[in-house]
């Protein structure tokens, strides 16, 4: 006795754009764009021109402000806006906690791998300041 499994091909469309969806917003595609970040923490100084702000944290401590001065992408290249939301700092612990534990105005430099899928985060690459 031989089983026939007469699968449409619009069936077999509909499940590769679920898994590409499902892939997406799980994060399993590695997708990011690296940028040099500079900016303060929590309180800008007097005059400072801010482009964007970005609310950062950690797991179990209080989110902060990163008022973002300038951000370019690695290479030099600029491919869209940095999008104002709310970034989980990831990265060498060390790095996070200067980062996360750093002073109201603190200036901020660093190279930071975004990745803007459904949990949006920052990863720290190199963090030049706070110092």
């Amino acid at each position: 006795m031989k089983i026939r499994f007469d699968i449409s091909k619009t069936t077999i469309a509909a499940m590769i754009v679920v898994a590409v969806f499902a892939t997406t917003a799980f994060g399993f595609v590695d997708s990011f764009q690296l940028y040099t970040i500079e900016g303060y923490l929590d309180r800008p100084p007097d005059g400072a021109t801010i482009v964007t702000r970005l609310d950062i944290g950690t797991a179990g401590a209080p989110r902060r402000q990163l008022f973002v001065t300038s951000y370019r992408r690695s290479g030099g290249l600029f491919d869209g806006k940095l999008s104002a939301e709310t970034y989980l700092v990831r990265g060498n612990p060390a790095d996070v906690l200067r980062l996360i534990g750093a002073p109201q105005g603190s200036a901020v430099k660093g190279t930071f791998a975004v990745y803007p899928q459904a949990i949006a985060s920052l990863l720290i690459a190199s963090l030049d300041r706070p110092a």
